[in-house]
């Protein structure tokens, strides 16, 4: 798989220029302000795709069959998903659970993406123009303004998390400067439970660095307060790997939103929050749908052809007729490595950010009951099951209640952007 599709290069005519291009390159298309260009990415991403398409279905039903038969037939799991969820050390029940309640919540994200179609100013939103921008405010903040914020929020919340974030800052363990030959996006190094963790941003001033700074720097709390565990322990597993960077943001977010006067930027953050919440929360959920059905589908002996209409089908469920969705998607899903190379991964990302929406519902609702309970989980770091840590704390992940408040706390985000007058670009 890897190989064939490593090869792979795509040609997309922009202005009148012809341009070859990596996927990588070909997807930064996918957020571009211009409609055509978002449209001719996608085009060209799965005409592409969908050539391989035959023999990446090949090698997909190849590889679901063999891990059914090695980890239901030979050891003996209930369901090839269970195999994934040993490894996270999560229950199949809750899993299910998980999937379930992503289900039934298909229509929050569908109310969104109907106001992002008012915002630019459409009748209905495309697939294609699923991750568009909407109009970006204009204001900055220098570095110095955004540090104190974050700082002020994580201090609003329990002073140690500021004193933890400060060390980072005080042993110049944070490179937030943009300059040639310096690596994009941003990450959390946490190398030794002796060390302070090591962050990376490339900081330009808007109010997206600033919530990206308070993620990082929430990743680093995380592993400070996880020290007293060993090297192997300390780090917590993947289930609740992004707990203490999620709820940081949203710390922040919350004293924005209460706090900044420009319209233009509380839109910003909030769109930024929601785009964040679907592409991390609904789109793997429904990844693992399709996977889980996908691996029943071959058992029975589907044809690539029929996985592709089930995928289809798949996305016209989680879209409704808030998103149409052209027939090129069909060939979306030979085209996400994960499902090849770990099975069932991908539901891990969509559990750890809705856990952190359930987690700060409560908070919101419970006050300064919730801080102890709350500190206590981030202490434990890897050092313990999920369920273990959360069922210590006083919370249930096996029951719906618990992940329907993360998507009411994701209701509640989008309601507010539909208070905000629509200026459609």
């Amino acid at each position: 798989y890897g190989s064939i599709t490593n090869r792979d290069v795509f040609n997309v005519t922009i202005d009148g220029e012809d341009k070859e291009m990596t996927r990588g390159e070909l997807m930064t298309l996918a957020h571009s302000p211009r409609p055509e260009l978002r449209a001719a990415a996608y085009q060209e991403l799965y005409r592409v795709y969908g050539d391989d398409g035959s023999i990446l279905g090949q090698m997909y039903q190849t590889i679901v069959r063999d891990w059914r038969n090695e980890q239901v037939d030979l050891r003996g799991f209930a369901t090839p998903i269970s195999a994934r969820n040993l490894v996270n050390d999560i229950p199949d029940a809750v899993v299910e659970t998980l999937l379930n309640v992503a289900q039934r919540n298909t229509g929050i994200f569908q109310r969104f993406f109907q106001l992002k179609a008012r915002w630019l100013g459409v009748d209905r939103l495309r697939r294609y123009d699923v991750y568009a921008p909407v109009a970006e405010s204009d204001k900055e903040y220098s570095f110095g303004q955004s540090a104190a914020m974050v700082l002020d929020s994580f201090r609003q919340f329990d002073p140690r998390l500021a004193e933890l974030a400060e060390r980072v800052f005080a042993e110049g363990h944070l490179d937030s400067e943009v300059r040639r030959g310096k690596r994009g996006g941003a990450f959390c190094a946490s190398v030794s439970p002796k060390f302070t963790p090591w962050v990376l941003t490339n900081y330009q001033g808007k109010a997206s660095d600033m919530a990206t700074l308070a993620h990082e720097l929430g990743h680093a709390i995380h592993s400070m307060l996880a020290s007293e565990h060993t090297i192997f322990t300390f780090h917590a597993s993947l289930p609740l790997a992004e707990t203490a960077s999620t709820f940081g943001e949203m710390m922040l977010v919350d004293s924005l939103l209460a706090t900044e006067t420009s319209e233009d930027v509380r839109r910003d953050l909030l769109f930024r929050q929601v785009d964040d919440a679907y592409a991390t929360i609904q789109r793997q959920s429904f990844f693992a749908l399709f996977e889980r059905q996908a691996h029943e589908m071959i058992q029975n002996g589907a044809s690539v052809d029929e996985l592709a209409a089930a995928y289809l089908d798949n996305l016209k469920a989680q879209f409704g007729d808030a998103v149409d969705v052209s027939d090129e998607f069909r060939w979306e899903w030979v085209s996400i490595p994960h499902i090849y190379q770990v099975p069932f991964y991908v539901y891990a990302y969509a559990f750890g950010q809705l856990l952190v929406f359930s987690l700060y519902q409560q908070y919101q609702q419970e006050g300064e009951s919730f801080k102890p309970r709350y500190l206590k989980i981030l202490s434990t770091g890897g050092s313990a099951a999920p369920v273990q840590v959360l069922a210590d704390a006083g919370i249930d992940i096996t029951s719906d209640a618990f992940w329907q408040g993360g998507f009411d706390v994701i209701d509640g985000l989008v309601k507010r952007l539909e208070a905000i007058p629509v200026k459609a670009g």
